[in-house]
């Protein structure tokens, strides 16, 4: 999934090469490695403003706040989602990013799409190994059960049968 973000230092602009159309999230990442130094600011930034901008039509896009509280710790990689914007065409797109009224701390951010597809994939594929073992288990027992059953019940018919006919 961190591969899949592409990263960037704020404040500051960046262009980046968005490749596929649709919802695009902003995380920022409070505990980082980014460009040879490591990055660990606080939970909280206050103020920093973020455009982004097509590059190729010249204008901006609509940014709002991220859906839900999507957070993230990937090796040395700690953040949290702060924004969504919608590109509906592949292009360079600028981003933007300043602090309102003062200046603020040098922080980094991550733009990436799919990052939510990304986390259920890396949480649901051991979910589904685990309840897959343990229906693969329950299978196994219920079968040798069967099976130790069947011999035993068999064992003790011959049993019947040899006291029967001495």
């Amino acid at each position: 999934m961190g591969e899949g973000l592409i990263q960037m230092a704020a404040p500051g602009s960046t262009d980046i090469d968005l490749r596929e159309p649709g919802e695009y999230t902003i995380f920022y990442e409070n505990q980082t490695y980014f460009n040879g130094m490591y990055y660990s600011t606080g939970d909280q930034i206050s103020g920093l403003q973020i455009h982004v901008l097509e590059i190729a039509k010249g204008s901006y896009l609509t940014i709002h706040p991220a859906q839900g509280s999507f957070t993230y710790a990937i090796g040395s990689r700690n953040g949290r989602a702060i924004a969504s914007f919608k590109i509906d065409r592949p292009g360079f797109y600028r981003i933007n990013t300043s602090y309102s009224k003062s200046t603020g701390p040098d922080v980094v951010l991550a733009v990436g799409n799919g990052a939510t597809k990304g986390l259920l994939f890396l949480i649901l594929t051991p979910i589904a190994v685990l309840f897959g073992s343990i229906g693969v288990a329950a299978v196994i027992a219920f079968t040798a059960y069967t099976r130790r059953k069947k011999a035993l019940d068999q064992k003790k018919e011959e049993d019947r049968l040899l006291r029967g006919a001495t």
